[in-house]
């Protein structure tokens, strides 16, 4: 009988391995795929690293682990050089490798065993894989997420209809092809830069449901949002605001780097120079794609504009669709947690990120990644990821062996003024906006 399973392992359960390694835990985790991979079909080589690298596996909350990307820059001699290069950011391929580095260096993964099934089994849970059997008395889903496919072309998926996250997986795109980009995030603009930087020429339209290719909220008061302190507060207010504060600083988290924008926009204006940019490129905002389907080898897309509520349809040989991720949800985990307490159509989720169900369980079950709108933004990204392992690794001791030790934060809460928030003892968030309408 193990203490904890960990099912899935990408950036989030690889760090949960590396700082159980010093604990008494005795844990194991399981991945379906041959190798720890993350998104290999998104590393194009210009893709850059959103958050700071110190937000590796294990910084924030232990500093002194040899699991740090501090300690891999090290190891491989260029810590000085990446000091030198007055650049605190980092490829994605390099962390990508950083990541690789630290599975190869942990024992208790196991690779190639897929989960099948987890059944709770008297004081815990019987988890069964592709190969084996296990007992563990708790689990941590860590099953990632998986491409969001617009209806009109989840049947339509071939080798020149594609989501983002197998764009280097497929052949590039040839001389003289028409391409359209669906979708304004930071993904989008990584591949329309990488086709504007290819010696053939290719003819891009790029589309996006919103009103301009807006940058990522990055400044250091904004950031204030992914720290611990912000994440408890958060997580104690009703869901209605909650879903509300999501909404109103998602770019906090689903922009497009500055950076990026700039030297897209660089590209473009070097275009309209040289007298190419008409022929060769459009941006529409404001447009969804509201159908496709197949004409003489190619594909015609129905485009409705949002706001004008116009139609008009263009003529492409490849759609790249990057229109972002959404929870996986594997069918043994549908069945386990079909006895979770439901709030507004959400799984109810604690503070250390363990389900609450309806009746009694034999053990804990944790959830990574599937609690946007419970835990905040942070819990889709790699801000509090460590953070938020220190927690579950508490619970699943009893007792607190990692510390918080947060730092103190520039923006405090303030009470509500909602009489029936008041008394519930609720802090409400600061947020930019609020920080705004305050002065």
């Amino acid at each position: 009988m193990l203490d904890v399973i960990g099912i899935g392992i990408g950036p989030f359960n690889l760090s949960l391995a590396a700082l159980i390694e010093p604990t008494p835990l005795r844990a194991l985790f399981l991945e379906k795929r041959e190798a720890f991979c993350w998104h290999p079909g998104l590393a194009v080589p210009n893709s850059r690293l959103q958050v700071s690298p110190l937000k590796d596996c294990v910084t924030l909350v232990d500093p002194t682990s040899p699991y740090s990307f501090l300690n891999y820059l090290a190891l491989h001699g260029r810590l000085y050089s990446f000091v030198n290069k007055r650049n605190a950011s980092t490829s994605r391929r390099e962390f990508t490798d950083y990541y690789q580095w630290v599975a190869r260096r942990l024992r208790t993964l196991r690779f190639s065993e897929e989960v099948v099934d987890v059944v709770p089994f008297r004081d815990g849970y019987r988890v069964n894989t592709s190969t084996t059997t296990y007992l563990a008395r708790a689990v941590v889903i860590g099953v990632g997420v998986e491409p969001k496919i617009p209806g009109c072309a989840r049947r339509l998926l071939c080798d020149t209809v594609y989501h983002a996250a197998d764009y280097l997986e497929r052949k590039p795109p040839y001389p003289d092809e028409d391409v359209l980009v669906v979708g304004g995030g930071q993904s989008g603009a990584e591949i329309v830069e990488h086709i504007l930087t290819r010696p053939v020429a290719t003819r891009i339209t790029w589309v996006t449901a919103r009103t301009n290719l807006f940058a990522m909220d990055d400044n250091s008061f904004v950031n204030e949002a992914y720290m611990p302190g912000y994440s408890q507060r958060f997580h104690a207010l009703p869901l209605r605001q909650r879903r509300a504060i999501v909404e109103r600083e998602k770019l906090t988290s689903d922009g497009i780097s500055a950076e990026l924008c700039n030297r897209l926009y660089e590209m473009l204006y070097e275009r309209s120079v040289d007298g190419t940019l008409a022929d060769s490129f459009r941006l529409l905002s404001s447009v969804v794609v509201k159908d496709i389907a197949a004409h003489n080898k190619r594909w015609r897309v129905d485009l409705n504009g949002i706001a004008t509520q116009q139609h008009h349809s263009i003529l492409v040989d490849r759609i790249v669709l990057a229109t972002g991720f959404q929870p996986r949800t594997p069918p043994f985990l549908q069945s386990l947690l079909e006895g979770a307490c439901m709030e507004d159509g959400l799984r109810v989720l604690g503070p250390d990120y363990a389900v609450r169900f309806n009746q009694h369980m034999p053990g804990p079950v944790y959830l990574q990644n599937q609690s946007r709108l419970l835990h905040g933004l942070q819990s889709v990204n790699l801000s509090l990821v460590a953070y938020r392992n220190s927690l579950i690794i508490n619970s699943l001791l009893g007792q607190p062996f990692y510390l918080n030790t947060s730092d103190r934060q520039m923006l405090d809460g303030y009470e509500t003024s909602d009489a029936s928030e008041e008394g519930a003892g609720l802090d409400a968030m600061v947020s930019t906006q609020h920080m705004a309408a305050i002065t």
